[in-house]
């Protein structure tokens, strides 16, 4: 989890700037014929998204005649959805969580806390009404905020739940993001009272020092982004939320219905759903930022290895 997690506060004319820079779907005509169909999803500024991007870029380019532009954004969930309603895009993966905060204006409270199930109906039924946005089923992974400590902790003491390590809470220090401490319903204090302990000691730092924090003992546990591939690096684990205190943030897809019908995406989009872990999506991440390799080439072997094309 990356930007996702930050609602950027945009300007109408600022929304509409990028937008006008963005490419919509191609009608043209030449003196040749009709222009080939085009697609342009729009990128959020993480690896993560980057490398699902491709997925379906490849996906879609391999199995239509579609041409897909991939165009880099600054990651806001709400600039990608006016770019939608603007036609400046017609696709972007997104999480059903951030899309429910921060697209549909709702709070993980009331009805829906503790109930993701509820949060991912909800968001694929009022994108449709609203917005007239279709939104896939999962892809099959889980980026959301995950508590994790180091290997030996979680073997020391047979940790893999976040209700299992509130005993030790009161010992450890943690570290977060500068986000999490000050969240009002999914933040820090909401965490401790739905776990029932309180940590020692809580430091907000820069998101890219927490995990070298936890790998120097520095403190004993981190709040971590569940498929940052420097988990899998510094060998630190993170635990499941199994009192669904977070939102759910699925990995998921979210296309203009005009176009998914249109071009028949239903069909050709349908063998990718629920094929991605949060195993593999960590693997991938952690190829691309820490083996440096390239997200398209990423992305070409996971399809390939999929058997998808």
């Amino acid at each position: 989890m990356s930007n996702k997690r930050k609602g950027l506060i945009l300007s109408a004319s600022g929304v509409m700037a990028v937008a006008l820079a963005g490419c919509g779907v191609q009608s043209a005509t030449s003196s040749l014929g009709a222009a080939p169909k085009q697609i342009t999803i729009a990128s959020q500024d993480f690896s993560e998204a980057v490398i699902d991007d491709y997925i379906l870029k490849d996906l879609i380019e391999a199995k239509t005649h579609i041409h897909v532009t991939i165009k880099q954004t600054s990651g806001a969930s709400q600039l990608m959805h006016s770019m939608m309603q603007q036609g400046a895009i017609q696709m972007y993966v997104g999480y059903d969580g951030t899309e429910f905060q921060e697209s549909l204006h709702q709070s993980y409270s009331g009805k829906f806390a503790g109930h993701p199930k509820a949060v991912t109906k909800y968001v694929k039924t009022q994108e449709m009404k609203q917005f007239g946005v279709w939104v896939s089923p999962s892809l099959g992974y889980q980026d959301t905020y995950a508590l994790a400590v180091n290997q030996s902790t979680a073997q020391k003491y047979h940790l893999t739940t976040d209700s299992q390590a509130a005993k030790y809470f009161g010992t450890w220090n943690m570290a977060t993001d500068t986000t999490f401490p000050y969240l009002h319903h999914t933040g820090l204090k909401g965490f401790e009272r739905t776990y029932g302990a309180t940590f020692k000691k809580v430091t907000p730092m820069s998101y890219n020092l927490i995990y070298e924090a936890l790998a120097h003992h520095d403190v004993q546990a981190i709040m971590a982004y569940s498929t940052d591939g420097r988990l899998k690096k510094l060998h630190e684990v993170p635990l499941a939320d199994n009192k669904k205190f977070f939102p759910p943030y699925h990995g998921i897809v979210l296309i203009k219905n005009s176009v998914r019908k249109a071009d028949h995406l239903t069909k050709v989009l349908k063998p990718l759903w629920g094929t991605i872990s949060t195993a593999e999506q960590t693997q991938m991440n952690y190829e691309v930022d820490v083996l440096k390799e390239s997200p398209s080439t990423v992305a070409h072997q996971f399809l390939v290895k999929k058997g998808l094309i």
